[in-house]
């Protein structure tokens, strides 16, 4: 086999113990074992020890990968065709779909012990990078007289934050139905004064 081959074979065997560990979160397992996640990945644990040294270099890296999901759909580009003064709402729909979709899919890892070690493990700097940027994207679409009023902008920010998402549907129960519309009625509230 050639050396691209196992790079290849080495990189979707990877993907896909990272897939298995994901499934098994989504499933309620709040943290995994190396035996579940090989059942899962339908492999060895010896395999899975080959690709990840530990349990925990596996955890580190689901935390990056996750992440870097994250990172691929907060910078999405927008519509070149839309005007930002004249639809800022139109691209404030499209952040919280965005957001929707992320944090469903980040939910199973954001609420298990998993996440907690993988910011522990992150350096402050890299997680003030990533708050930066989602509040940059924000700046970008939302008109002049909203970003002047500093508490309605961090209030925005809250409410448009996964601790926001986690609470809907977790704590209040709510279906991702639900919780959609949740979101977009507090983000309309916050919004409805600007016309």
């Amino acid at each position: 086999m050639s050396t691209d081959g196992r790079v290849e074979r080495t990189a979707a065997t990877r993907r896909k113990i990272l897939q298995a560990t994901r499934a098994l979160l989504l499933d309620g397992v709040g943290e995994p074992t190396a035996r579940e996640i090989a059942a899962a990945a339908q492999i060895t644990t010896r395999t899975l020890f080959r690709h990840f040294g530990d349990m925990e270099a596996l955890y580190v890296d689901l935390g990056r990968d996750t992440e870097r999901q994250v990172m691929a759909i907060l910078d999405e580009p927008f519509a070149d065709d839309v005007d930002a003064e004249a639809d800022w709402r139109a691209f404030l729909e499209v952040v919280i779909e965005r957001r929707v979709r992320l944090y469903e899919s980040l939910l199973p890892v954001y609420v298990s012990s998993l996440w907690g070690r993988y910011m522990a493990a992150s350096s402050k700097q890299a997680r003030q990078a990533d708050l930066r940027r989602g509040r940059r994207r924000l700046r970008e679409i939302l008109p002049a007289e909203l970003l002047a009023d500093e508490a309605h902008f961090e209030a925005l920010v809250a409410v448009l934050s996964i601790a926001y998402w986690s609470s809907l549907r977790r704590d209040q129960g709510l279906n991702v139905a639900q919780a959609t519309r949740a979101l977009r009625c507090a983000v309309t509230q916050m919004t409805q004064e600007l016309r």
